[in-house]
């Protein structure tokens, strides 16, 4: 894989392809973004290159450095990961970088460690790395990645440039899943679930999609059914029950869409631009429960709570704001 292999984040690609092309990436990287978006990707095609045998602003693929990193027995590429016991990085394994990080290369023509969920080291270890981003060789390169920087400590943000990933569009990931031999329908489906995870899109079964949809389904007439209210709490607010952001999100991305396709019948518009068609027969039912207007605020609802699980707000508070919001409407 080389940079213009690499799905999204463009300006990310620019930035590093620039200071390849000058010979001035930093030595301390941090990639910051969502899972699923290309970091890890990211992270070893720019050690590909930086020890390219034929090429200096990407990966060639074909040399013995770039078949060796990808084939991961390349000696002079390390990645770090979390310990299972414990789950965090710990300080025997930055004492670890520390020592390899002054030793010359021992086959390419630069040192790259890449370290996973950094936001998961250690006090010890934060502080035994950040002696090496104080003042690293200059044949050594760190690139740490996370998907929550905050949880990092500030000193080691600051010795490090910081390159802010964002989540793969929809269609691109539509397409992928396309090219990957799903028809065009159910891979728009999934591109909405996995809010720009291409990792995750991958990895779904359709079986697994279909279950979450009819969950959706299910949760969207309780919802606009007083009667039906009670579905809501013994499946969502049980005080048993743990609250999972990923699982939210799905479901709230496919309300948004049966929402759509509710509207799109009340405007009279093809049902061949409908996102669920198979629920063409169910959605037709429900659109005689709701006015135009009930669906664009129901709609509203939807997206603020999105809005609210993307900036990280506590997903109970979430959930309870969510079910008051309904209960309080007048939808039947």
């Amino acid at each position: 894989m080389a940079f213009k292999d690499i799905l999204g984040n463009s300006r990310v690609k620019r930035i590093l392809i620039k200071g390849l092309q000058k010979n001035k990436i930093p030595n301390s990287l941090l990639f910051w973004g969502p899972e699923g978006v290309g970091k890890r990707e990211m992270a070893l095609v720019l050690a590909k290159t930086l020890n390219c045998q034929q090429r200096k602003d990407d990966a060639c693929e074909n040399c013995v450095s770039c078949r060796a990193i990808n084939a991961g027995n390349f000696p002079d590429v390390l990645e770090i990961q979390i310990q299972p016991e414990g789950n965090v990085l710990k300080i025997e394994q930055m004492r670890i970088l520390r020592n390899m990080a002054y030793l010359k290369p021992m086959m390419g023509k630069k040192r790259v460690f890449i370290i996973a969920e950094a936001e998961k080291m250690t006090e010890e270890a934060a502080n035994s790395l950040l002696k090496i981003l104080e003042e690293p060789p200059l044949f050594s390169y760190i690139v740490l990645m996370t998907h929550n920087p905050f949880l990092l400590i500030s000193t080691i943000k600051s010795r490090c440039q910081i390159l802010n990933f964002l989540p793969i569009s929809k269609e691109d990931i539509e397409n992928v899943l396309v090219d990957k031999g799903y028809e065009k329908g159910k891979a728009r489906l999934v591109s909405l679930l996995v809010h720009g995870n291409l990792r995750q899109a991958l990895s779904l079964e359709w079986e697994e999609v279909q279950d979450r949809r009819k969950q959706a389904w299910q949760l969207f007439l309780s919802l606009i059914r007083k009667e039906g209210l009670s579905y809501f709490l013994r499946s969502y607010t049980s005080s048993q029950r743990v609250l999972i952001r990923e699982e939210w999100e799905q479901l709230l991305e496919i309300l948004s869409s049966f929402c759509r396709d509710l509207i799109l019948i009340k405007e009279k518009s093809h049902h061949q631009l409908l996102m669920n068609p198979d629920y063409e027969e169910e959605i037709r039912e429900a659109e005689k429960l709701l006015s135009r207007e009930h669906l664009m605020d129901f709609l509203a609802k939807i997206e603020y709570t999105l809005y609210g699980l993307q900036k990280n707000f506590n997903l109970n508070l979430l959930v309870s704001s969510f079910f008051l919001n309904f209960r309080e409407s007048e939808y039947v």
